[in-house]
């Protein structure tokens, strides 16, 4: 925004842009051939996956964010209600 004097809406917009080009960079690069172990890739894909969770709606992790506090305990401790019909 500094540089190009861009709004914060653009600027955004931008990021939102580049995140998912280099999502789809990845995915790419997840099925071509690597000189790396797909074991080494599929843990560089979770901990992008895991990054993404934690900042997507701020910084989830310094900033107490209500939004990022929810997501974690529904996937880490609330229990998935299983249904008995």
């Amino acid at each position: 925004m500094n540089e190009t004097g861009a709004s914060e809406e653009d600027a955004r917009e931008y990021i939102k842009n580049l995140i998912s080009a280099t999502w789809k960079k990845m995915n790419e690069d997840r099925v071509a051939s690597s000189p790396f172990s797909h074991i080494f890739i599929e843990i560089a894909l979770n901990l992008a996956r895991m990054a993404q969770c934690m900042y997507q709606h701020g910084d989830g992790h310094g900033h107490g964010n209500r939004e990022t506090k929810d997501r974690i305990l529904s996937l880490l401790i609330q229990p998935i209600p299983l249904n008995k019909d």
